[in-house]
C-alpha cells in the first residue's frame, strides 16, 4: 500500500500538532482553506521513499509548501514500476507529479501515460538545455538527479594504494582479495566488461552480441574465485568496511553512507554505472498546471544542490554542481560523493533498463546458471546487515538500492 503523507504551508500549519491520520487533516485544513480555493491549492505527489525520500522533504516538498501555500500530499510507491503504473494508468488517479525512473519514465511516456514537456517551460538561469547534463531533459521528464553503482574500496587491503583504474577489478595479481558484486547480470556484466577495457559507448553493442557477451563472462572467470554475490544493498557496504571483500560494486548512497564515516574506504568512481531519476506529470493528472509549476521549483539548481546536499545523489544541472558544498549535519564536502561532479563522471556508462527488458532475458539466465556454478553460493547470513530505511528510494528495477 502506498504511504500517504501531507505538507502543510507554515501559515497553515503554526501552532497545530502532527497529525497521521489523513481524514483528520482534511478537516482541520479545511477551516483554514476555502472550498472553492482546495484545488487550487493541493498537490499529490507519487516518489520513493527511504533516506532519499526525507532529503526530498527538506529540499524540495517543504519549501514549496512554504513558497507557494500548496498542500502536498505524497504517496511512496516503493518504487516499483508496476505501481506507479496502477496509480496513474486511468482517469481517477490522484496523482500530480510523479517521481520516476529513467526506464519507467520511457516506458510510461510511450505508452502515452505521460504528458509531453516542453524544456522551455523550465526554470534556468540561462539556456535550459545547456544547463541540463545530458539525458537529462526528455519528452516526458525532467531528470533531477543521478545515482549510480561504483566500486568502492577498503585502502587497508592494498598496501601500495587503493585502485585508480576499473580494470583493477579483474588484477587479482596486484589488488588481491574478494570482489562483492551483485547476484544479478545487470550492471555486473558492464562493470566486468568496463574493467576489460570496453570503453562506456561500446558496451551494450558489445553485450548484444555472442562474442561480446562471451567476453563479460570471460573476464568474470578470470576473478571467480574471488567473487562474493550480494543480494541486498547493505552487504557490499559492511563486506568491505569489514575486510570481508576488498572491493564492492555498491550503491552511490550507501558508499556516501559508509564512506563519510570510514576514512579507509575508497570510491573508484572509474567505470561508474549511473541512472536517472526524473519528475515527469501523468496525462490523467487533474492539475496539470500546478504539477509544471512544482517541476519548475524542483528542478532549480537551488534545489537540486539542496537535495544532493542530503543525499550523495548528483543533480542535473550545471550550475547546481557548484552549489551543493558541505552536508549540513556532518559537515563533509559532498563534491568527493556525486556521481555527476566532473572529477567523478569521466568514465561513467548510463544504465540502459530498455535495452535489459529487450535484450536481456538470455543473458540473465547465464548468469544465472554462472553464479550457481560457484564454489561458493551467493553469501548471505550471518554477516548480512540489516537497514530500517532503504537506500535511495527503492528505485524501480534496482531493488533497494
Amino acid at each position: 500500500m502506498p504511504v500517504l503523507r501531507h505538507f502543510i504551508p507554515r501559515e497553515l500549519s503554526s501552532g497545530l500538532p502532527r497529525v497521521q491520520s489523513a481524514a483528520v487533516l482534511a478537516l482541520v485544513l479545511m477551516s483554514f482553506v476555502p472550498q472553492q480555493a482546495w484545488a487550487q491549492q493541493s498537490l499529490s505527489i507519487a516518489t520513493f521513499g527511504g533516506a532519499y525520500g526525507r532529503a526530498q522533504e527538506i529540499a524540495v516538498l517543504e519549501p514549496y509548501a512554504r513558497k507557494t501555500g500548496t498542500v502536498i500530499s505524497t504517496e511512496s510507491y516503493g518504487g516499483k514500476a508496476s505501481s506507479l503504473r496502477a496509480l496513474i494508468a486511468n482517469d481517477a488517479t490522484p496523482v500530480d507529479v510523479v517521481d520516476v525512473s529513467a526506464g519507467a519514465l520511457a516506458k510510461f511516456c510511450n505508452e502515452g501515460l505521460l504528458v509531453p514537456i516542453e524544456s522551455d517551460a523550465l526554470e534556468s538561469d540561462g539556456e535550459t538545455s545547456d544547463d541540463f547534463l545530458p539525458g537529462a531533459l526528455s519528452k516526458c521528464g525532467v531528470a533531477s538527479m543521478a545515482w549510480s553503482m561504483a566500486v568502492v574500496t577498503n585502502g587497508r587491503a592494498f598496501r601500495d594504494g587503493a585502485p585508480t583504474t576499473i580494470d583493477a577489478l579483474l588484477d587479482v595479481d596486484r589488488f588481491p582479495g574478494k570482489r562483492a558484486l551483485p547476484n544479478d547480470a545487470a550492471r555486473t556484466l558492464e562493470l566486468v566488461l568496463l574493467a576489460d577495457g570496453v570503453a562506456p559507448d561500446a558496451i551494450y553493442q558489445a553485450l548484444a552480441t555472442p562474442e561480446g557477451a562471451d567476453r563479460a563472462f570471460a573476464a568474470l572467470d578470470k576473478i571467480r574465485q574471488s567473487v562474493l554475490l550480494w543480494e541486498k544493498p547493505a552487504e557490499p557496504m559492511a563486506w568491505v568496511a569489514s575486510g570481508r571483500a576488498s572491493m564492492a560494486a555498491g550503491y552511490s548512497g550507501r558508499i556516501f553512507r559508509a564512506a563519510a564515516l570510514d576514512r579507509n574506504l575508497e570510491i573508484l568512481w572509474d567505470g561508474q554505472i549511473y541512472d536517472l531519476d526524473a519528475w515527469a506529470v501523468p496525462m490523467a493528472s487533474k492539475n496539470k498546471p500546478e504539477a509544471m509549476r512544482f517541476i519548475r521549483f524542483a528542478t532549480a539548481p537551488a534545489q537540486l544542490a539542496a537535495q544532493a546536499r542530503l543525499t550523495a545523489y548528483g543533480p542535473m544541472r550545471k550550475s547546481a554542481l557548484s552549489q551543493v558544498g558541505k552536508h549540513p549535519a556532518i559537515g563533509v564536502d559532498m563534491q568527493r560523493f556525486l556521481p555527476t561532479a566532473p572529477a567523478n563522471n569521466q568514465n561513467a556508462l548510463r544504465f540502459d533498463q530498455a535495452w535489459w527488458d529487450e535484450n536481456g532475458a538470455n543473458l540473465s539466465s547465464r548468469f544465472e546458471a554462472w553464479a550457481k556454478s560457484l564454489n561458493a553460493p551467493a553469501a548471505t547470513g550471518a554477516e548480512e546487515q540489516q537497514s530500517s530505511d532503504t537506500e535511495d528510494g527503492q528505485l524501480p528495477n534496482a531493488t533497494d538500492p
